[in-house]
């Protein structure tokens, strides 16, 4: 499936650099995306290839194995989170008393200008870095460098190959991102820092706590789809060298046990997903958990 993705992205790639194409390097772009988020399964697995998939954006496998599994994984929405602190003071997630007025209603029209460059203001820093000495080289590095030489073969002259590539390289930002803060983690109703915790912290029911499943049915009812939007995440946090494929096998045992201890984690639509990732920036007080189960009250279907 992946593998048919990628090869998906790199025909539509030749050929809106080939055509002079802006719409079929966008939609290349969203191919890119899609491979990028899927390589996030991959990464979480025993050592394989298709973890460097995402090295054909302007991301770094190696860099986000780094800050997703050993960080984020492990201290989902607490300080100790660096996908949530690398952002600050740009984006504020933690319910800060001292958020200013940009950091808290700025973000509905600069986030969408952000999800366009973060991949490359890291990419930019990576190889600053590696001119420094301060980084080294390494072989899957060069894997985007292989997309711009494409790029610039098939192109009618330099200008277009680079506006392919820089399109495609955008758009692909774009959309990776704009699923990565708005699927799973930020809603004012989710856990975090700073937010009342659990009086005794069991890990698996941390891990529930700082992340909703969505309840939309394509998602929940898709392998496919689940692969390219982080899908399946409640799931995926308590199991996360499970390969995606398989989660559907233990999701039933999964909710006996909840419902046999007394736990709900009601699931939100991609939309409340979204409108709350924005709720959650505004947001400067902590909650209680009585507050945050009121949050999400109205969200009446259960994690999948």
């Amino acid at each position: 499936m992946m593998d048919s993705i990628v090869f998906g992205f790199f025909c539509l790639s030749i050929l809106g650099t080939f055509l002079n194409s802006t719409w079929l390097q966008i939609l290349a772009g969203l191919f890119l995306a899609m491979v990028a988020i899927g390589a996030h399964n991959f990464a979480h697995l025993k050592h394989n290839w298709r973890t460097y998939y995402l090295d054909l954006t302007w991301g770094s496998s190696y860099e986000f194995r780094i800050s997703h599994i050993f960080s984020h994984h492990c201290f989902p929405n607490t300080i100790l989170d660096v996908e949530l602190s690398m952002f600050e003071p740009i984006l504020e997630f933690l319910p800060k008393g001292n958020k200013n007025w940009i950091q808290r209603h700025g973000p509905i029209v600069y986030n969408h200008v952000l999800y366009v460059i973060l991949f490359g203001v890291g990419f930019l820093t990576r190889w600053k870095r590696i001119k420094e000495g301060k980084q080294l080289l390494r072989p899957e590095f060069l894997l985007v460098w292989f997309h711009l030489a494409l790029c610039l073969v098939i192109g009618s002259d330099m200008t277009s190959g680079l506006t392919s590539w820089f399109t495609t390289q955008f758009t692909s930002s774009y959309f990776y991102h704009l699923c990565a803060f708005n699927s799973a983690h930020h809603t004012p109703s989710i856990f975090h820092d700073g937010d009342e915790a659990r009086k005794d912290p069991d890990f698996g029911l941390c891990q529930l706590d700082a992340v909703r499943e969505r309840s939309d049915s394509l998602i929940r009812n898709s392998l496919f789809v689940q692969l390219v939007v982080f899908g399946e995440h409640s799931l995926h946090h308590l199991f996360p060298t499970i390969c995606n494929s398989k989660l559907k096998y233990i999701r039933a045992v999964f909710e006996e046990t909840l419902e046999e201890f007394g736990e709900n984690f009601p699931a939100m639509s991609s939309w409340d997903h979204f409108k709350g990732c924005l709720e959650q920036l505004r947001r400067s007080s902590p909650k209680s958990i009585e507050e945050r189960k009121a949050e999400e009250a109205k969200f009446s279907s259960k994690s999948k």
